[in-house]
């Protein structure tokens, strides 16, 4: 549950001597600020246990319930001190915290105010005390209150100590440390990221100018493929029919054939691969080699096939 926000006026925060109360202060006044309430609760038991005896002849009681006033007196007075001194070394100590730090720092500055007029209010209280026996324990019932509130105060002062490390010199050296050293990496890694980035430009570099190469590595296969197969160019050459050559008459002059370097020239001749693939090179001078053998041997064997013809017709007409 979360306590309504309370503050001390600022008059009296004004008229405080807050700039000559020295840092560290506060953790010796807490000391007192946490016993004394518990002494003052066994007293006004003390004083409870001896009123009961007591009687107007004999009053007992009396000195225990005056040195418990004293000691509210004094607990009041320390209470504001401890105050003051907090605020000062909560200062002190605020930019150091995290967020969790700082938010349990005003918690417990909030607390600390709320004790602050507690205190005050108990005083009044043990004035009241005084007049008789229905106000003792109502005063004690709030003493043991006050001090339960006291001790959960200290604990929470300790967390801010030992948890967010508040006003701890060691832990104000380690944090500069830590922040230089989160600096210090951060430029590590900024200059990793920069060289990363420089060999994956090589590499886009490199992927660019590759493809060129290749394409042209590839022209002269390309070109090589479109250069005409030996089987394409024997099918292209036209055969003299059987029957057109038994019946060319005698007379007629017969045609002589095509000479092999003739059907060699009309075969359509590869085409040159271009310069730099010695493969490709090889494989269309061979294609040509082997077009014009067989060309030379089908001009043969068509000059064969006209004599032989020519002889029949003219061996005919001698056995008639």
């Amino acid at each position: 549950m979360e306590l309504p926000a309370i503050t001390i006026p600022e008059f009296i925060i004004n008229a405080l001597p807050l700039d000559s109360v020295p840092v560290l202060l506060h953790p010796p006044l807490v000391h007192f600020a946490i016993v004394i309430p518990i002494v003052i609760v066994l007293l006004e038991l003390v004083n409870i246990i001896q009123k009961r005896n007591a009687t107007p002849e004999e009053p007992k009681g009396r000195a225990v319930s005056t040195v418990s006033f004293f000691l509210i007196i004094i607990m009041a007075v320390i209470f504001a001190a401890a105050y003051v001194s907090g605020s000062v070394d909560g200062k002190n100590t605020w930019d150091l915290l995290s967020e969790a730090g700082q938010s349990e720092l005003k918690e417990h500055k909030l607390i600390g105010t709320y004790l602050v007029y507690a205190s005050i209010i108990l005083l009044i209280f043990k004035i009241i005390a005084f007049m008789g026996k229905k106000g003792r324990i109502l005063f004690l019932l709030l003493a043991i209150v006050f001090a339960v509130a006291t001790l959960k105060q200290g604990k929470d002062g300790g967390e801010l100590v030992y948890e967010h490390g508040a006003n701890v010199a060691k832990v104000k050296a380690l944090d500069d440390k830590v922040f230089d050293l989160e600096d210090e990496l951060d430029s590590l890694k900024s200059e990793g990221s920069v060289k990363k980035e420089e060999p994956k430009v090589e590499e886009a570099k490199s992927e660019a100018v590759a493809p060129d190469s290749t394409a042209k590595s590839e022209e002269p296969k390309a070109e090589a493929e479109e250069t005409p197969k030996a089987e394409e160019t024997a099918e292209s050459t036209p055969a003299a029919p059987a029957e057109e050559k038994a019946e060319a008459p005698a007379d007629e002059p017969v045609a002589e054939a095509p000479k092999a370097e003739e059907a060699a020239e009309s075969t359509p001749a590869a085409e040159v691969p271009a310069e730099g693939d010695p493969q490709a090179k090889a494989e269309v001078e061979e294609t040509e080699s082997k077009d014009a053998f067989e060309a030379k041997e089908k001009a043969e064997a068509f000059v064969k096939d006209a004599e032989a013809s020519v002889a029949e017709e003219t061996a005919v007409p001698a056995a008639h």
